[in-house]
């Protein structure tokens, strides 16, 4: 649809809107940029989610934890290591599921929540 010439009825101005037929390039350019705004909403979500997990033990995100793999004090070094061991199985994960969807083995996810069961679980170890 594209917007019409507004029209007033004596009273008030009316919106309208006309239907058009796009082409089959238009149609492909529109899937396209539907395909990667939702790849990029599901990776900032991706991430939003590693940093909300980091947050729980204090740090200031995922990238702040996985540093202090290489910490002298050996919480902070096991948090790490794991927090490394975490981000890269979410990775690892989305880039296959994403894989599988450029293949078309999969469909396109709508939203993050559709593939958020799939990834990794982020629970600390006891």
């Amino acid at each position: 649809m594209v917007e019409a010439t507004p029209s007033h009825n004596g009273e008030m101005w009316i919106q309208t809107w006309e239907v058009v037929e796009l082409t089959e390039q238009e149609i492909a350019d529109k899937q396209a940029e539907y395909v990667a705004f939702i790849s990029q909403l599901i990776v900032n979500k991706t991430q939003k989610r590693l940093d909300e997990f980091a947050k729980t033990r204090n740090y200031d995100g995922i990238l702040s934890a996985c540093t202090y793999a290489v910490s002298d004090v050996p919480k902070f070094k096991a948090e790490g290591l794991y927090c490394v061991q975490m981000r890269d199985a979410t990775w690892a994960t989305l880039y296959t599921i994403m894989g599988e969807v450029t293949a078309q083995t999969r469909s396109m996810p709508s939203s993050f929540e559709d593939i958020e069961g799939d990834l990794p679980t982020l629970t600390w170890p006891v």
